[in-house]
């Protein structure tokens, strides 16, 4: 099967190399911005985020998103949510009407009506007609992945099935859903939450275990409420899409570092900042944001933990006081 990845950042490059350990011939597409990405491999040296080769790739630059297209039998969007739109927008033309399995997160505001929504919401919106929206969730970091460590995934969407086909083995465990909005759900709403729990590591160190796990309860109790009000199953905020990614996002990576940073008492956007700075993009920051927003346009009234994340984050609200506030159920 002819498998195009569109996205060689973090996760698009580890999904490029597990389909090509599934015997795919894998083209990985580099947007505008992924030059530093793609410069040291194009130089026979390794991934600078993975840190492992790509040879075994065919690895395209921006200009050629029509070649990376062409006869593609499967597309995978690792695009971040900011990129989506943009990147879509120029694929329209080129881009076959096959399943496109997506590992991208968030909200995004829809051209039409100005409100937020789904990403596959948006995409379609931007490439004028539906697509074949597949997306993958579940407690997967792209480091592992490469590196062939045990891993569950979880596709969701009427092409599931596919897609587990194509990219399911190995170490990667595919279970498949047919709730495609819960699943993006849980994937928009875990980094916002996964940056709270990181707080608490700001602000207290290692000996914060019962305010974590209170908080992690918090998350998925929102997150259950959350994926009803926009249509989905409220089972599927304790799968792998939800409780599972939560776990490792909160364990590791870059939004529960965002999150320890601003409990240590720097503003949420100097840290962002700093991130920035350093090539470590926050999903967290924006999703507490938009998360927030979509909830307000759908009446979905208070949800303490999310509201006092967006309190401390976007309001400046100081982190212990209004932590210690926070009601809990």
């Amino acid at each position: 099967m002819r498998v195009t990845v569109l996205g060689a950042g973090y996760m698009g490059s580890a999904m490029a190399k597990v389909a090509a350990s599934r015997g795919h011939d894998v083209t990985l597409w580099g947007t505008w911005l992924d030059d530093a990405m793609l410069d040291p491999v194009a130089r026979g040296g390794v991934h600078p985020k993975l840190g492992l080769p790509l040879s075994e790739l065919r690895v395209l630059r921006a200009d050629a998103l029509a070649e990376a297209l062409e006869g593609a039998e499967l597309v995978v969007h690792g695009v971040s949510s900011e990129g989506a739109v943009p990147v879509m927008t120029k694929a329209r033309a080129h881009l076959p009407d096959v399943p496109i399995v997506s590992v991208t997160k968030g909200f995004l505001e829809l051209t039409g009506t100005k409100k937020m929504d789904r990403v596959d919401v948006a995409v379609a919106e931007a490439v004028g007609r539906p697509v074949r929206w597949v997306h993958a969730s579940g407690p997967a970091k792209a480091k592992e992945i490469a590196r062939g460590v045990l891993t569950w995934m979880c596709f969701a969407g009427a092409d599931a099935e596919v897609c587990r086909g194509a990219l399911g083995g190995d170490h990667v465990f595919v279970s498949t859903t047919d709730d495609l909005a819960g699943a993006m759900i849980c994937s928009a709403m875990k980094n916002a939450y996964a940056t709270g729990l990181g707080i608490w590591d700001g602000l207290l160190g290692a000996d914060c275990h019962n305010a974590r796990a209170a908080c992690f309860q918090q998350s998925i109790v929102e997150m259950e409420r959350l994926v009803a009000l926009g249509g989905g199953r409220r089972e599927t905020a304790f799968g792998p899409a939800g409780v599972g990614d939560l776990h490792v996002t909160a364990a590791a990576g870059r939004n529960r570092a965002f999150g320890e940073g601003v409990g240590k008492g720097k503003p949420a956007k100097q840290v962002a900042a700093e991130m920035a700075a350093a090539g470590e993009l926050t999903e967290g920051y924006p999703a507490i944001a938009t998360a927030r927003r979509w909830a307000d346009e759908r009446g979905a009234g208070a949800l303490p933990l999310l509201d006092a994340l967006h309190a401390i984050v976007w309001g400046g609200a100081e982190p212990r006081a209004t932590l210690a506030a926070l009601r809990l159920g």
